[in-house]
């Protein structure tokens, strides 16, 4: 299966069983952060594609939903997981077994409508807010040529506008990036007009972003109170 699978299985804070999945064989995204944990190059695109090892996976993950049913598959993959063209056979047979689908993506590609019709189809979807600039949003989110932050947003915004589902927004705080009161004003914004279920505020804690990008425990809990008033 490469590295299409199984990451992990866990209990979560509602005491959901949860199986987290990656759909990707390997790196492939919309965009090449220079914060991304995912150490590999990979390939930057937004066109789907067909990987081999997704059949075998399926056929695993069907034995595993009818023997060892999770309340939950979390789909999170090295990247974004629209770029699986079988991510909606994965939900469709999921759903099919009376499992919620929660679905991570950065939410670029929540503007296109065949991965908007592919996202709906989750019980819960995320998006998150990085960068609040768009000289920022090129420099360090480094996206698809022609790709612009304002775009984003109103992709975002144009799914979350039919999303019946539950609608998450992970904001991740850099130090020296999206911190500044313009920058705080500007997320405060945008999740006003996303009107998400959930607003997760995190930074960088670990050894290899943590110095440079991560923003003290004081700070964060600050930077998220005015986030969240």
């Amino acid at each position: 299966m490469g590295g299409i699978g199984v990451k992990k299985n866990f209990i979560d804070e509602q005491g959901k069983r949860v199986m987290e999945i990656d759909v990707l064989p390997s790196k492939h995204c919309t965009f090449e952060c220079v914060f991304c944990p995912i150490r590999q190059k990979g390939k930057k695109t937004d066109k789907a594609h067909f990987f081999d090892e997704t059949k075998e996976f399926i056929l695993f993950l069907e034995k595993e939903l009818e023997y060892n049913p999770p309340d939950v598959l979390f789909i999170n993959s090295k990247g974004e997981a629209f770029l699986n063209a079988q991510l909606g056979e994965i939900i469709k047979l999921a759903k099919s077994r009376g499992v919620e689908v929660s679905l991570y993506t950065n939410g670029y590609l929540l503007g296109y409508p065949d991965f908007a019709e592919v996202a709906a189809m989750c019980d819960e979807v995320a998006g998150e807010i990085k960068t609040t600039k768009e000289e920022d949003f090129k420099k360090f989110q480094r996206p698809l040529d022609g790709y612009t932050l304002k775009q984003y947003w109103a992709n975002m915004m144009a799914f979350r506008s039919q999303y019946s589902g539950k609608f998450v927004v992970y904001v991740t705080l850099i130090k020296n990036l999206n911190v500044d009161q313009e920058s705080i004003s500007q997320i405060r914004n945008i999740i006003k007009k996303l009107e998400p279920h959930k607003v997760i505020v995190e930074t960088f804690k670990d050894e290899r972003f943590g110095k440079v990008f991560g923003v003290s425990e004081e700070e964060l809990g600050k930077l998220c109170e005015l986030i969240l008033e």
